[in-house]
């Protein structure tokens, strides 16, 4: 990302969650597990790797274009953003999950401007010239064959701090309980929404602490195939990555779709992080604390690997409630209890004037992912990446 999650970084609010695609529709987890759990254990043997045997189909977009288009992102996100001493001037090179996560940035910025002693009365232009713009480190292209719109491409990049605020940047942060280093590998998804529109960031997604990412497979001309998102010759239909990943996070291992979908950080561990209260939200005697990764309506998009499965993108939501049992129960009238702490990550996402909530306290946070979903073996879908971060907060 830009000038944005340098600014986020700098913030307790980063601090803590650091940073974090047509998703699967909204179907019922317990549906979507019935359906694609029985179908992936009976699916067909592996799809074709489909390397550089295939002959050369027309590109989503060229090496030249992809080119531009991440030279104009890293200037305006950095360099003009910096000029301008505006931070909002990098929504311009943005869409879907990185610009709903990136408006929510710009309120924790404005916020810790005006409350955090640590800035002393500095403009928010001496602010990012202080911080500096990003150094990316040899940015990788994987450019799909064409498809329908939405076209993308992605950007593999190591992305490093240049100012003194990169110290210990490589240690690795727990991100809602999984190890994520916020300034190391990453994969940047561009998305253009139809013909003559611009290509603009969609999601940013970082490897989390010891994965990989996988070698995908190429044509002839070196373009990578794209996956349908109904692919059945898969472990499960790309499109249902998603639901799956949910599933295992509401519900832990004790969930049917444990047994397609690896554990490890980015599954169960965001499960123990959700249980063990990771993003800060506690409830008071007698009030109930609940999650729920649910879908998001932001494209999806899928890449064939060498070995014959897809590179999943997508996006989730992951929901977090305190409240009364009268506001569980759907209970009338709502009796109140007693006062519900507000973590300081969601101050900036609550009007100024909001009194301690008596009743509810939610937050909802915006994730992308990407995943690794095999052929129909033994192999499990193995979630690799995460992205994204809170977008708001509601308390009464």
């Amino acid at each position: 990302m830009g000038i944005l999650p340098f600014v986020a970084f700098r913030t307790r609010w980063a601090r803590s969650l650091a940073r974090r695609l047509t998703s699967a529709p909204a179907l019922a987890l317990g549906a979507t597990i019935a359906t694609v759990v029985p179908t992936a254990a009976c699916t067909a043997g592996p799809a074709s790797p489909g390397a550089t045997t295939r002959a050369a189909a027309a590109p989503a977009i060229t090496a030249a274009q992809a080119r531009q288009v991440w030279d104009r992102y890293v200037a305006v996100s950095g360099a003009e953003t910096i000029k301008a001493g505006n931070p909002a001037l990098s929504l311009s090179v943005e869409t879907g999950p990185q610009r709903a996560v990136d408006s929510a940035s710009l309120k924790a910025f404005d916020y810790e401007l005006h409350t955090d002693n640590v800035y002393k009365g500095a403009t928010t232009a001496q602010i990012l010239k202080l911080i500096g713009p990003p150094a990316y480190y040899s940015p990788t292209f994987f450019l799909p064959e064409q498809s329908g719109y939405p076209h993308f491409f992605v950007t593999a990049v190591t992305r490093k701090l240049t100012s003194d605020y990169s110290s210990g940047a490589n240690a690795p942060i727990s991100v809602d309980g999984a190890a994520v280093r916020p300034f190391g590998p990453e994969l940047l998804l561009f998305e253009q929404a139809s013909a003559g529109k611009p290509w603009l960031l969609a999601s940013t997604s970082n490897l989390a602490a010891g994965e990989a990412l996988p070698k995908l497979a190429t044509d002839s001309a070196g373009y990578v195939p794209t996956v349908p998102l109904s692919d059945a010759a898969l472990l499960a239909q790309p499109g249902d990555a998603g639901p799956l990943l949910a599933a295992v996070v509401d519900d832990g291992p004790a969930s049917a779709a444990s047994r397609v979908v690896a554990p490890g950080q980015l599954t169960t561990g965001l499960y123990q992080g959700a249980l063990g209260h990771a993003n800060g939200m506690t409830a008071p005697h007698g009030d109930v604390y609940q999650w729920e990764m649910e879908g998001a309506n932001y494209p999806q998009f899928a890449l064939r690997t060498a070995a014959g499965g897809a590179l999943v993108f997508y996006a989730m939501t992951l929901n977090t409630t305190v409240a009364v049992p009268d506001v569980i129960n759907k209970a009338n009238p709502i009796h109140s209890g007693p006062p519900i702490q507000v973590p300081a990550n969601l101050k900036p996402l609550l009007p100024p004037d909001q009194p301690t909530p008596l009743i509810q306290l939610q937050s909802e946070q915006l994730l992308s992912f990407a995943a690794i979903d095999p052929p129909a073996t033994n192999s499990k879908i193995q979630v690799i990446a995460i992205g994204g971060g809170l977008t708001s907060a509601s308390a009464s």
